[in-house]
């Protein structure tokens, strides 16, 4: 009997060794999960991107605004469309070279388009010039001489779009010294003298129709042909007018005064002079 009371507690010692175990392999497994958890929040506090398939390269910020802006740009400017070269407009305008930088992200539109909110109508002269950048725009046509809203307009948005050259040569009213009118001296002639002429383009002759009145001496005999011509009237003409005063008959008459002008255009002006240093652009 005493044997096999032995032999029980033996059984039941190795027992509670056995659950004792077990509990303590529980105890670490439950503890592993909240391990790995404050490793991998150490790994976000020190900035370190965890290894994993999730895992994702951080984003590069580029230096080269080729990386954003492709080389041939379509600009919806107020609702028409530009295509145009990126070089072109960073080149020649401080606002697109800014624009056109990493400095700023400009995002396209759904259909790839850059907007910008300006009249298109002045744009378009704005890009002329941009594209050829060597010739000022001239907006003078005989008939209304210069487009001064135009041109008041137009300094306007180059100033917005810092386009130094262009604003600058306005504003100083250079255009004005690109067109010159030569004024001939005025020519007196009766207008049955008159005759049509031919004139190139840039010349024409203003006609100034003027009335006038004469004195028109009238034959004592009232001869028609002696009618303005005393010296017809012979002997008989002089003794029909004895005594009596020379009578004279008011008569109108036509004259015309013709002036003619030349329109010389001076294309010196309109050109950029590329011996001297370009404007900078305006702050």
């Amino acid at each position: 009997m005493p044997s096999e009371k032995k032999a029980t507690e033996t059984a039941m010692a190795e027992t509670q060794e056995i659950r004792n175990l077990l509990r303590g392999l529980s105890f670490q497994d439950n503890l592993r999960p909240a391990v790995v958890e404050s490793e991998s929040e150490t790994v976000q506090e020190e900035g370190l991107a965890p290894t994993g398939k999730e895992s994702q390269p951080a984003p590069r910020t580029p230096t080269n605004p080729t990386d954003y802006y492709p080389k041939i740009m379509t600009l919806n400017i107020g609702g028409r469309k530009f295509t145009v070269e990126r070089e072109t407009l960073r080149n020649e305008s401080g606002l697109f070279r800014l624009q056109l930088s990493n400095q700023y992200t400009w995002s396209p539109e759904a259909d790839k388009s850059y907007f910008m909110e300006a009249d298109p109508d002045l744009f378009a002269h704005l890009l002329r010039f941009m594209r050829r950048p060597a010739v000022f725009p001239l907006f003078y046509n005989s008939a209304t001489g210069f487009d001064y809203d135009l041109y008041n307009r137009l300094e306007k948005e180059a100033e917005y779009f810092q386009i130094g050259v262009l604003h600058t040569w306005i504003k100083e009213k250079k255009y004005l010294q690109a067109v010159k009118v030569h004024t001939g001296n005025p020519r007196i002639r009766d207008l049955n003298m008159v005759h049509p002429i031919m004139l190139p383009a840039n010349r024409s002759d203003t006609w100034y129709v003027i009335q006038h009145t004469r004195k028109v001496y009238l034959c004592p005999r009232q001869i028609a042909i002696h009618r303005g011509h005393p010296d017809m009237c012979g002997a008989a003409c002089h003794r029909a007018q004895a005594m009596n005063e020379v009578v004279y008959e008011d008569e109108p008459f036509f004259q015309v005064v013709s002036v003619e002008k030349e329109i010389m255009f001076d294309e010196r002006v309109c050109m950029v002079d590329y011996t001297k240093p370009r404007s900078e652009e305006i702050r």
